[in-house]
C-alpha cells in the first residue's frame, strides 16, 4: 500500500509528529503524572511512527526535490 498525501501535508506530518514526541518526553519529565507508563508506551508508538515515516520520507524525497530535507524538519533539542 502506497501512502498519496501532498508535499505540504507530508512535511506537515512528519513536523508534527516530532512535535508530539517533544511534548510527550517533556510531560514525562514534568512531574504532573504518577504512573508514567502508559505515557512511556504512547511515546515509544509515537517513536515508531516516526521512524516508519522517516523512512517513506526519505524514499518521497529522492523522488521529489521540492520536499525539505527531513533533518530540517525534526532538528531535536
Amino acid at each position: 500500500m502506497k501512502l498519496e498525501i501532498s508535499e505540504q501535508h507530508l512535511m506537515l506530518l512528519v513536523s508534527a509528529l516530532n512535535d508530539a514526541i517533544t511534548y510527550n518526553e517533556k510531560f514525562l519529565h514534568s512531574e504532573t503524572i504518577d504512573d508514567v507508563s502508559d505515557y512511556e508506551e504512547h511515546l515509544v508508538f509515537l517513536e515508531n511512527c516516526l521512524g516508519w515515516l522517516e523512512r517513506e520520507y526519505k524514499i518521497n524525497a529522492a523522488e521529489n526535490p521540492n520536499l525539505l530535507p527531513y533533518n530540517d524538519l525534526v532538528r531535536r533539542a
